[in-house]
């Protein structure tokens, strides 16, 4: 009698452990990251739950004599109907170095240049980086990735800017970048070089509307 109330309490015990174990693991899941938002892939960084508290509509995202050739871009966003800025909305921006990697790990979802910008009044965004390198050991053309969020708005990425000039932009790379129904992931930015040597582009951005 002894040794079933024994292996009994042995018993329940180990299952009190497992249970315990079981109740933590789960309720710490979501803890990671609660901000995540549904409309991200989980392997993209998470913009929305990094931000800094406080954001200008325009940002510098390489530290100071980061190497690569500047780049600027600037533009405007606007609500779907393409002429009502869209006030309060914030564009989340992350690309390689110039050697192609995002990082020493080149993890895509901890990317070392990124940046912030919130849209004011009149809708203008820019930020100044350097151009990004082409992956080393896949054929994507270089491009840098951006997302968009802001109130009723949860982040989503959005067209990767694609740099015109890249020798690796051509038909089976635009292809590839096209979805079923036609429609590309990409915009491709006209660049010019400016009399200081810094590559110049625009891109006015429509957001699309979400129900």
């Amino acid at each position: 009698m002894q040794t079933n109330i024994f292996t009994n309490s042995v018993g329940l015990l180990i299952a009190a452990i497992a249970l315990s174990t079981f109740q933590t693991t789960s309720a710490a899941e979501p803890e990671k990251n609660p901000a995540y938002p549904a409309t991200l892939s989980g392997g993209a960084p998470c913009g929305s739950c990094d931000a800094p508290e406080k954001l200008s509509w325009k940002t510098v995202i390489p530290p100071e004599k980061e190497p690569g050739e500047p780049l600027v871009i600037s533009g405007k966003v606007f609500q779907p109907d393409g002429k009502t800025a869209a006030e309060g909305m914030v564009l989340f921006i992350f690309q390689t170095d110039a050697t192609g990697h995002y990082n020493d790990k080149d993890d895509p979802s901890h990317p070392r240049l990124k940046g912030w910008m919130k849209i004011g009044g009149d809708g203008k965004y820019e930020f100044r980086t350097i151009k990004p390198g082409a992956y080393p050991h896949r054929p994507e053309p270089a491009h840098i990735h951006v997302h968009v969020y802001g109130p009723g708005y949860s982040e989503r990425s959005i067209e990767d800017y694609w740099l015109e000039g890249d020798p690796r932009i051509n038909e089976k790379a635009l292809a590839k970048a096209t979805g079923p129904e036609g429609h590309p992931f990409v915009v491709i930015i006209p660049l010019k070089r400016d009399g200081e040597g810094v590559w110049r582009g625009t891109r006015d951005i429509k957001l699309k509307s979400v129900k």
